[in-house]
Order: C-alpha cells, then structure tokens, then sequence
C-alpha cells in the first residue's frame, strides 16, 4: 500500500450512525421542529446546540424514539426505529434532562430499571449488586451502597444513577440531554472523561446543550438549532463562542460585538420628557 493511499483511508470520515432528514414536529400549532436536519458519525462527540426553544430536546427525543415524527426520516445504523424499544435494541441509551428516578427503590434496583436485555435476565442478584457498585464506583469517583434507598441520596449521585442506567448495555449511541446540569465541577470533569472513552472506544456520544463553554472544551463537531431548524454545522477548530452565537442568533457580528461597551449618550441627548404634567397637592 503506497502512502498517498494510506493517507486516503485515513482521512476518510467514520460511517454515519444517525442521519436525521428534513423532520417536522408539531405540538398542536407550535412547530418544535421544522425540517430539522442532522447526522453524526460513529467515534465522536456531536453537540445539538442551540437557545431555549430552538428544539435540540425534541430532537433528541426524536432520535431516541420517544416521539414520533410529523414528516421527514430518521435512520438509525441504516434502520428506521418506530418506538422507544426498536431504538434501544439498535443500541441507543438516552439520559434526559429531567433525573428519572425511583425515590422509593434502590440504587441496583434503579439501575436495572427497564433493562429488559437476555443479558440483564440471566444476571443473579448478586451480581446485579456488583455491576451497580461498579458502575458507580467508576461514575461518581466514590463507593455507593447499591442498597441505599435513593430517596436519601444527593441529586448528584440521582444523575449518576441515570447515566449508569444508560451505560449498562453498553451503547452504540449515547445521547446525553443537559446531563452535566446537575453535576458539579469534579463530576463534570470525571463525565467529560467517561465520554471522550466512549468515543474513542467507537461510540456515537451526542450532547444536547446551551453551555456553551462546555460543548467547546468537549465537542468534536457541534450542529447549531434556531427555531426548530438546523443553521450550521461546526467542525472542531470552527467551534468558537463567537461562530456560536452567530448561528444561535442570526447575527454574524454577535460574538464580536457582546462585550462592547453600550453607546454614551451625548451631553445634548433627551433622557426624560414631560408635557402638561401635574402633581396632586402635598405629593412629594
């Protein structure tokens, strides 16, 4: 093999995992996606960015199964999922915004909840014990009694619970919705780390947030929602705050102009105009 051919084949992208194509969602009147495209690729971290209500959460959803779509298609390792269960037996592990926990169970049992895998059947309690401890043990950075009752936990160790529940079948897909939005500073770092492992082990991370300081550390490629459409994909030496809020915002000069001082006003500008006014005896 000559080196311009090896060069070739290295250069060439990874397959697609997750082609979305001209999709619209309504809620009633509201259009939460309209003609939203997007794909990412296996062995990277795609951020869906975007303001509130540009619909990056729906379309998370739509991708994980969750909602069914108005029209357009969605591809999921070259099938078409039509229900939550199709989309998890193709590989897909979702963590939502909203920590989905139950307050009353344990944490293995919480862990568990919902995997409904061969694998996860034949499992002996004992060593759903074990996987639950070691799970949290390698997520939250300390032991976790996989007895303990999570009512009584933080909501910190509750997201990890979350998102160990989604690493339990070890997904071709992850999708990560606000995630780190109830972690503090150390275990965003050890979650930034679980998900650059996941990449380069060939997995499909993608991340739906507005922390724009975070998606730029952590994101190989970043697609940018505004009202429901998708207005620009960024590669990894183009994700800057400034292309950002270009996209986010419509205005090409947004980030160069966001610390600009506000105009002074000149010595002969009107502050305050009044005609014809009166003041009621004895006001002040």
């Amino acid at each position: 093999m000559s080196l311009q051919t090896a060069d070739i084949q290295t250069s060439s992208p990874a397959p697609e995992t997750v082609i979305v194509r001209n999709v619209k969602k309504y809620f009633g009147p509201t259009r939460a996606l309209d003609g939203a495209s997007f794909s990412a690729r296996a062995g990277e971290i795609h951020a869906v960015v975007g303001g509130n209500g540009c619909g990056k959460s729906t379309l998370a959803k739509v991708v994980s199964g969750i909602l069914p779509i108005d029209s357009g298609s969605v591809s999921i390792l070259g099938e078409a999922p039509s229900t939550p269960a199709e989309s998890r037996a193709l590989g897909i592990s979702t963590v939502y915004q909203e920590v989905l926990v139950a307050d009353e169970s344990s944490v293995v049992d919480n862990i568990f909840m919902g995997a409904d895998s061969l694998f996860s059947k034949k499992m002996s309690q004992d060593k759903k014990v074990a996987r639950a401890a070691e799970l949290m043990q390698e997520l939250a950075g300390e032991p976790v009694d996989p007895h303990a009752i999570v009512g009584t936990l933080p909501l910190g160790l509750k997201q990890w619970i979350t998102i160990a529940r989604a690493l339990l079948s070890e997904p071709k897909i992850l999708i990560l919705d606000e995630s780190s939005a109830a972690l503090d500073f150390d275990s965003t770092e050890r979650l930034f780390a679980k998900m650059r492992s996941l990449r380069d082990g060939g997995t499909t991370v993608l991340i739906v947030t507005h922390r724009i300081a975070e998606l730029i550390r952590i994101s190989d490629r970043a697609t940018v929602l505004r009202d429901g459409r998708d207005v620009g994909v960024l590669e990894r030496d183009q994700i800057t705050e400034k292309n950002l809020l270009a996209l986010m915002t419509g205005d090409d000069e947004a980030g160069a102009h966001r610390d600009h001082k506000a105009p002074q006003p000149r010595a002969d500008d009107i502050a305050m105009r009044a005609d014809r006014l009166s003041i009621a005896p004895g006001a002040r």
